[in-house]
């Protein structure tokens, strides 16, 4: 399934803690419908529940029978072939929930994903956003919203290092967002962003009120 002309749809990405979600709030603000990949993985590791248990056993399972995020990232975050072993399970039931979203959506949608490049959810798109930060505010930011340790957080930005394509294979236009400096500059920068890009596609801008 390639891109969909008659649609507007904006790819944002970026590496771990780089700001993409609060990118992610400007674009819904403005009218976008989000579909948050990462969500989608969350929900997909329920109903693959059976699946990841035969892959990676019961040392992943919490107290009460469910799945531990946590301890399983803890595994695949240090070892590709158990990312890769993950992900094979994960990706194609989350890349079907996405087409699914945008057959049913009529408006504009903003695919919400770290992984847009490695999952082809970045053929669907005509616009893509990266969102990129200094490596040390990254690290930090890591540590205070996750609870994690440095080597943990080293270990998450570290397999995340080829995500981002050079531009010279990237299949869609591409916009590079520095998130240098405050999150009201981020915003600022992503507003005049949506509104060129919607004027271009001739579609109707909600004015944002900066907060």
């Amino acid at each position: 399934m390639g891109r969909t002309p008659l649609k507007f749809i904006v790819g944002l990405t970026g590496l771990y803690c780089a700001g993409k979600n609060e990118a992610a709030r400007v674009f819904v603000e403005a009218g976008f419908r989000e579909i948050d990949v990462d969500a989608l993985g969350h929900e997909v590791l329920e109903e693959k529940k059976e699946e990841i248990l035969h892959a990676f056993g019961s040392r992943i399972l919490s107290a009460n029978g469910q799945i531990d995020r946590r301890q399983l990232g803890s595994i695949v975050f240090k070892n590709r072939g158990e990312l890769e072993k993950l992900e094979r399970i994960l990706h194609p039931s989350m890349v079907e929930r996405v087409k699914r979203i945008i057959h049913q959506e009529e408006g504009p949608i903003v695919i919400n994903a770290a992984l847009l490049h490695k999952m082809n959810l970045d053929v669907l798109c005509n616009r893509i956003v990266i969102v990129r930060a200094p490596l040390l505010e990254r690290i930090n930011r890591c540590m205070d919203r996750d609870g994690l340790d440095v080597c943990s957080t080293l270990r998450r930005i570290f397999s995340q290092r080829k995500l981002i394509p050079q531009s010279s294979m990237r299949r869609a236009d591409t916009v590079v967002v520095e998130n240098r400096g405050t999150r009201g500059e981020l915003r600022a920068k992503l507003q005049e962003l949506i509104r060129r890009w919607t004027e271009e596609m001739g579609l109707v801008w909600n004015r944002i009120k900066l907060s």
